[in-house]
């Protein structure tokens, strides 16, 4: 005999509970708990039963936020290498951070468990979203949601053409000192003769212990095997590691959009993106954790005066037209992406390069990374985007 699902209703339910669902939860939350008679009652269901440290989130902490504590690791020095050539930054007073996924994951549900009229469900996945004029129902295995609104984070289909960054990292634990703990390798460059941009990323937790990453800028993504071996090559060949232990594997695909829609040109209802769905990750660099944590904070000041949909999540229009650029440089010419890069962390004041990659960029900032691009290629690929759009 099959079994009636159980029906509840909310005001909001999140479609997602991973760092960006999790985020607008602990917002929302926030809220309910300083504004108890104001609250909205929140659902957020999220289709693992539990966590386990399968991220690794950086970026360049210029502020405090309301999951500093997940920080394990900071560096002040940042290196890019190529052809034997290596730019290492002066010390910066603005850190390069990690964000521990498993601790972030931890932080979040202790807060939840704590907050008024927030509650968390694993294990369950949306079956069925419909949208009428008054609330959306969702349906789930044995559960039915009526929701006011719904905040969706749940994957999209990627076109085929989209240019793509894709990884492979190995946290690995050596028996010799190997890694230097004071600087990231953000980019060692590995020349290849086909048509995409090929680098390794270093995150050095200690001198015997690191996160190791290849990353790719392709149209296709590789097997979790291909990038393993690509890794333990470069162990073998470029570090001149015999022997290490193997902690953990992460892999992940990141879509660079050329044309993403902006959130002001999409009708919405009461369905609302989020997380990447809604353009917290920049294209043209895959940074998304600072943007995600203001999305969060911005959607739920929106949603507290009734206004859930959020037009100011978009980036403005000169950064669209500039990621656009940068990836149609990276598409139609992938043997120069190394020395472009170089160029550009060398030539572009250190502060003005953060402000740029951390999507807190002024004018000076962006002049300053446009007269370290390649001046005949840049203008080329503008003008190409121009005709394009």
């Amino acid at each position: 005999m099959n079994r009636k699902p159980t029906t509840t209703s909310c005001d909001v339910l999140i479609l997602g509970a991973g760092m960006s669902g999790l985020a607008l939860a602990c917002q929302i939350g926030h809220y309910n708990n300083k504004k108890p008679n104001c609250q909205k009652s929140t659902i957020i269901i999220e289709p693992r039963k539990s966590y386990k440290e399968d991220r690794t989130w950086c970026y360049w902490k210029k502020s405090n936020s309301f999951f500093d504590s997940a920080i394990t690791h900071k560096w002040h020095k940042w290196k890019i290498c190529s052809q034997g050539k290596t730019y290492l930054s002066k010390y910066s007073s603005i850190p390069y951070v990690r964000v521990n996924s498993s601790i972030y994951y931890e932080l979040a549900q202790k807060f939840l468990e704590k907050s008024n009229g927030i509650r968390l469900i694993n294990g369950v996945s949306a079956k069925e979203v419909l949208s009428f004029s008054d609330k959306v129902k969702v349906k789930c295995d044995d559960i039915s949601i009526n929701s006011k609104y719904v905040y969706d984070t749940r994957p999209k289909v990627i076109p085929d053409d989209t240019l793509l960054q894709h990884f492979g990292g190995l946290e690995i634990k050596t028996t010799t000192d190997t890694f230097d703990t004071e600087t990231v390798t953000l980019m060692d460059f590995q020349i290849t003769k086909g048509d995409d941009v090929h680098f390794f990323y270093i995150l050095p937790f200690s001198t015997k212990h690191a996160l190791v990453e290849t990353t790719h800028f392709s149209k296709v993504h590789l097997s979790k095997e291909t990038y393993k071996i690509e890794i333990e090559k470069y162990l073998k060949n470029s570090l001149h590691l015999k022997n290490w232990q193997i902690v953990r594997e992460e892999y992940g695909v990141i879509p660079m959009h050329k044309n993403a829609p902006t959130l002001k040109h999409r009708k919405f209802n009461n369905i609302i993106p989020l997380g990447l769905h809604a353009n917290t990750t920049r294209p043209s660099t895959g940074y998304c954790y600072p943007h995600a944590q203001k999305q969060a904070v911005d959607y739920s000041k929106s949603l507290s005066i009734g206004n859930p949909t959020l037009k100011k999540a978009d980036r403005n229009v000169f950064v669209r037209w500039l990621d656009m650029i940068f990836i149609s440089f990276l598409e139609n010419h992938p043997q120069k992406a190394d020395a472009m890069f170089m160029n550009l962390f060398r030539k572009t004041p250190s502060e003005a390069l953060i402000n740029f990659l951390s999507d807190d960029a002024k004018f000076c900032d962006y002049m300053n990374v446009i007269m370290a691009m390649p001046k005949k290629t840049f203008i080329y690929e503008a003008l190409r985007c121009v005709v394009k759009s």
